[in-house]
């Protein structure tokens, strides 16, 4: 297991995450570990402790709700001279069963978009969210993993459900926010261009040859405060 040896990567470190994700019973919403890290990820790992984990700045490999929604808190880091022995809170923030569905959706999109351009991924993905889930006004599915077990959620689901398919997709996809709006969408980067795209908005218009998907950013009017709060990976 790689717990026993002494990591000195965010990739080992995202391995051991995955691998602790897995272990874990269907009833935990955490799991604590105990690994062994050199000297580079001890300060790592020190540096991050004051916002309560690691999250989205390790690599999990290959499943992208994990990196999305798995988050790491630092409890303790001991010094034992050849390297450092740190205790460490995986974090789940919901059931096994609504990560099992969204791990399930990722295979499921991914293997049905492997030929498509970058383009139709997105048009594909569009498409499957909103026949997916519908939005919630009752405002509860906030998240994507509540969104797939509940059948609807809020605008903030809709654009991290997007994320999460297009990362797995194999697209540079990011999130946008603002406070005026309370509204969250997304952003996709394709041959260096920038294109804005709003499932929220689209599954409400329900119009296949109409939706909102371009190369300008969408709703400058309500939203001269809009920021990316989630940026692409590049």
């Amino acid at each position: 297991m790689l717990e026993e040896k002494i990591l000195t990567s965010l990739e080992e470190l995202g391995l051991v995450v995955k691998e602790t994700f897995f272990n874990a019973s269907d009833q935990e919403f955490y799991k604590c570990i105990t690994i062994k890290v050199d000297e580079g990820l001890k300060n790592y790992l020190s540096e991050n402790r004051q916002r309560d984990g690691v999250d989205r700045p390790y690599c999990i490999p290959d499943i992208a709700t994990l990196n999305y929604y798995l988050a790491v808190r630092v409890e303790d880091i001991r010094d034992k001279e050849t390297y450092y022995e740190c205790d460490l809170r995986v974090i789940f923030f919901a059931e096994k069963k609504a990560f099992k569905e969204l791990i399930a959706l990722e295979k499921y999109v991914k293997e049905r978009t492997e030929s498509l351009t970058d383009f139709e991924k997105v048009k594909y993905l569009n498409n499957f969210i909103i026949d997916k889930i519908t939005y919630d006004k009752e405002l509860k599915a906030r998240s994507a993993l509540y969104a797939i077990v509940r059948g609807k959620g809020t605008c903030t689901a809709f654009s991290e459900l997007f994320l999460i398919l297009g990362e797995a997709s194999g697209l540079n996809v990011g999130s946008i926010s603002s406070i005026l709006m309370k509204h969250r969408w997304n952003y996709v980067v394709i041959n260096e261009e920038t294109y804005y795209i709003d499932v929220t908005f689209n599954e409400a218009i329900k119009d296949r040859d109409w939706w909102f998907f371009q190369n300008i950013p969408l709703h400058l009017e309500k939203a001269p405060d809009q920021k990316v709060v989630i940026k692409h990976r590049e």
